[in-house]
């Protein structure tokens, strides 16, 4: 069966190409049977990796210099999500006017270049797929073709592969070291390295250009224009948000465990994790656009995640991997529902969205599902990784860290409540969907509750590793849980929404040359502090 790698990678490509050149009337259903076939492999190997790690050498060349497919634990689940994320896209798409050969060529060939990042073992080979991935995504930002979108593509991709050319050097100094590129070899290589300091420059260079593709603290600022852009489809940000900005973490991860014997990076992931996340929910109060607010919380998403990678416990780890599958899922639930307002009620300013409730109770469940998943609700998907995100930390700074990242996370989506139970004077027709819409929202929102409810079995299944959190333990964080609501709408009515902070800090916006500067000053700073402080 490892050969149906190859499937991951070569079929929704290859779909994708024969139906752009022959253009059938039953493309989008073709398109659907690909991700459903592309799925099912994915669970299958969820279940392999439990007892093994499928391997597909691509060359007849051996190790270390040959080329190797692999599926493990940690790609396993990412495969998971990557394929279960574009399956229901496709489905909500299916009667979309943009659903034509072009954009189908380009959403199947994404997929297949995603899926196939996260099974290459080889870093060249990684920095060709996430550069033509880049450029796949940035055609995607510019779809539409107007002015704006022109703009964010053309921004999202110049400083995407300024970032990956950083990569590209790291990548050629590990070359210069070891004379391989293959992931395995070079971490046995670093375990036998007689002087560790020599790495530096080279972990300077792959950490900045990961830290790009993740957008943590400073490197961010790309990652709203490329996600909030107006005229992209909101499955294009969807992507972007929910799978794409993951494979900068996942590579992080793989970055982690290579360089572990020399360099701990625990503390830097933690640091960088709180200033990401606070940085995200600042700025994503301030915003009144809803694929802004949305953006920017992906930031501070980003950075929980960061916190449970660089934790001390397991269950740190495993809570962090739990949250990207998570925050890939109900942050994706958001950006089709974003879409669906701004269509519905004409605007993407989110305070000119009022009386959900009236006009779709079934909506306002599935958005009420949503908030519930990215505020840390129990019995919810996102409240059930962070409790295992902020697992043993018992120092009283560390809480007030906690609780000032949940806060922020709450004041952020109070904006959605209102839209759903602000009222409405002017009179509305009632939310029309098609029924392939109701039925990709409902894969998503019933996704949220079962990783909440279902998290102890899920997790076994998924990561391989037991995470216990009795439904009664879940139960008895639910007067923490509405306290802290409670708290966070106080702030926010009586301060927050009063105040001219929230003007000023929307305005601050870094500029092409600002981002580039950022890119240097976080590549300086790592090589500096990697010499003469770890």
């Amino acid at each position: 069966m490892t050969g149906t790698l190859y499937l991951l990678v070569m079929l929704p490509i290859a779909v994708g190409l024969f139906l752009y050149v022959f253009n059938r009337f039953l493309s989008r259903t073709v398109a659907v049977g690909i991700q459903m076939i592309l799925l099912f492999l994915s669970v299958y190997y969820v279940f392999i990796t439990q007892t093994a790690i499928l391997e597909l050498p691509l060359l007849n060349v051996p190790l270390p210099y040959g080329m190797l497919l692999e599926v493990d634990d940690l790609s396993a689940v990412m495969l998971f999500l990557n394929n279960l994320l574009f399956l229901t896209f496709t489905i909500f798409s299916y009667h979309k006017n943009y659903m034509n050969r072009l954009f189908l060529f380009l959403f199947l060939s994404l997929q297949g270049l995603i899926n196939a990042l996260f099974i290459s073992t080889d870093f060249f080979n990684v920095y060709i797929l996430i550069e033509v991935a880049t450029i796949t995504v940035s055609v995607l930002i510019m779809f539409k073709k107007d002015r704006q979108s022109m703009y964010d593509g053309m921004l999202y991709l110049t400083v995407n592969m300024i970032g990956m050319a950083f990569f590209l050097f790291g990548v050629g100094l590990l070359y210069k070291s070891f004379g391989v590129l293959d992931f395995k070899h070079i971490t046995s290589g670093i375990q036998n390295l007689s002087n560790p300091k020599a790495l530096n420059l080279a972990f300077s260079f792959l950490l900045t250009g990961i830290g790009l593709k993740a957008a943590i603290l400073p490197l961010f600022s790309w990652l709203p224009k490329a996600h909030g852009t107006a005229s992209a489809p909101s499955i294009v940000s969807a992507v972007l948000s929910g799978i794409f900005v993951k494979v900068g973490v996942y590579m992080l991860i793989r970055l982690q465990v290579m360089f572990a014997p020399i360099i701990d990076m625990q503390a830097v992931l933690l640091v960088l994790g709180f200033t990401t996340a606070i940085a995200g929910f600042i700025f994503a109060i301030s915003q009144e656009d809803i694929k802004l607010i949305l953006a920017y919380h992906t930031i501070s998403q980003i950075g929980l995640i960061l916190i449970g990678l660089g934790g001390t416990a397991s269950l740190n780890y495993q809570g962090g991997v739990y949250h990207i599958l998570s925050h890939g899922i109900f942050k994706s639930l958001f950006f089709i529902l974003a879409g669906v307002l701004s269509e519905r009620f004409k605007t993407r300013k989110i305070t000119k969205m009022k009386g959900l409730w009236q006009i779709s109770k079934p909506l306002s469940c599935i958005l009420l599902i949503a908030v519930f998943s990215i505020t840390g609700a129990p019995f919810f998907s996102g409240g059930y990784s962070k409790y295992f995100i902020s697992y043993g930390y018992a120092s009283i700074f560390f809480k007030a860290m906690f609780i000032l990242v949940n806060l922020g996370t709450m004041i952020s989506f109070i904006k959605f409540l209102h839209i759903i139970f602000t009222k409405t004077d002017v009179q509305t027709s009632k939310l029309s969907l098609r029924k392939n819409e109701w039925f990709a929202l409902g894969i998503l929102a019933s996704a949220c509750i079962m990783l909440g409810l279902g998290g102890n079995i899920l997790s076994v299944w998924l990561l391989h590793e037991p995470m216990n959190l009795s439904p009664f333990g879940q139960l008895i964080k639910l007067p923490s849980y509405v306290f802290n609501y409670a708290l966070a709408f106080t702030l926010y009515t009586f301060w927050l929404k009063k105040s001219s902070l929230l003007h000023r800090i929307r305005r601050v916006e870094l500029t092409f040359n600002s981002i580039n500067i950022a890119i240097v000053t976080f590549f300086f700073i790592t090589f500096t502090f990697l010499n003469y402080v770890l």
